[in-house]
């Protein structure tokens, strides 16, 4: 039978006092680098702690100096690329602008494990907290969520979201309607009037916007249309641009939802015996390290997602400390030109 290791119990200030043989008051003092106290107490007080181990209990530190000094932010799918790129620069913006603790949560695409851990994080007293959980389902729990937000803002807690979801909540996003139309008018300038549409399920409010988006300035120019819903991965948008490909074959241009899944799109098209993008044109949504790295490089729309999350949490670093915000002007979406797109054969 395996030895079960027995967990060490963690140094309290009281520890280093009683090491050090000051009072306990000194101690935090002395910790706290505070000039009052004397330097050869001082030193005895650091060698102790650095004797046990000691590390400050920040939670407790901050609930006694109501100072706002962590965020928290939880992603859709930490693998993909533009998740990915939300969570760094929500962490790097956090500490280097405000000395900010960032602590980022990856729902992993569900519904569920979102409402826990936006639950959890708000236990865990952050004074923000961004929900940046993308085009999934924001519907099973609609309500559920809605009533959470409203309990964690009543505390105190400065909540704000990168996707449209909640009245009365700050959201830090594009134009969706604007990306979805500025993707359609490329393709309808390069003479397609087959294309096809591989996006997410309709259960979130940014997929719905892009989608009307696409379908109405597609639509507006006469082009034939043809929609496929899919998850947003690579896999899923190869099988969705095959069976698309299968059933349409006068398809000669593929709109993708998100990078991903337009570089599971050009393998589908593949899939089928035709190339990208002399047969068909293929364009993704978001600008990621993926559409740099496909194969052609991919047309995609740049959605600015740094940016957003860089002005989310400078909201909440001007909130928590009793600034006022400065005004949030979202930047326009931007269309990034690779390899993937052309006039149709």
């Amino acid at each position: 039978m395996a030895h079960r290791e027995r967990r060490v119990k963690q140094a309290t200030v009281i520890d280093v006092a009683g090491r050090a043989g000051v009072s306990v008051a000194t101690a935090a003092r002395a910790l706290r680098a505070e000039p009052s106290v004397n330097q050869d107490l001082a030193e005895r007080v650091r060698a102790a702690a650095a004797e046990l181990n000691y590390v400050p209990n920040i939670v407790a530190r901050n609930l006694r100096r109501g100072s706002g000094n962590t965020v928290g932010c939880v992603v859709g799918d930490m693998l993909d690329p533009y998740f990915g790129e939300i969570a760094e620069s929500v962490t790097v913006r956090a500490e280097e602008a405000h000395s900010m603790l960032a602590i980022v949560s990856n729902m992993q695409r569900s519904a569920k494990l979102e409402l826990d851990q936006c639950r959890r994080l708000w236990e865990q007293r952050v004074d923000g907290l961004i929900i940046a959980g993308g085009g999934f389902d924001q519907i099973t729990y609609a309500k559920e969520f809605e009533a959470l937000v409203k309990q964690i803002t009543a505390s105190g807690v400065v909540v704000v979201t990168m996707s449209p979801r909640l009245e009365g909540v700050p959201s830090f996003t594009a134009d969706n309607e604007a990306v979805g139309k500025l993707m359609a008018e490329h393709i309808v300038s390069f003479g397609h009037e087959h294309v096809g549409i591989v996006t997410g399920a309709p259960r979130s409010e940014t997929t719905i916007q892009r989608l009307r988006g696409m379908e109405n300035a597609l639509r507006s120019a006469g082009v034939q249309v043809h929609v496929r819903h899919a998850e947003y991965f690579p896999e899923s948008g190869r099988a969705a641009t095959e069976q698309l490909m299968t059933d349409h074959p006068k398809v000669t241009a593929i709109l993708s939802a998100a990078d991903s899944m337009a570089v599971g799109a050009i393998s589908g098209v593949h899939a089928v015996g035709k190339r990208v993008p002399q047969d068909v044109s293929v364009m993704g949504l978001g600008h990621t390290r993926l559409s740099l790295y496909s194969q052609p490089t991919l047309t995609t729309v740049d959605v600015h997602l740094a940016a957003h999350a860089r002005a989310a949490a400078d909201y909440i670093a001007a909130v928590v400390r009793g600034r006022e915000p400065d005004e949030y002007l979202p930047a326009a979406p931007t269309l990034v030109v690779g390899a993937s797109v052309d006039v149709p054969p």
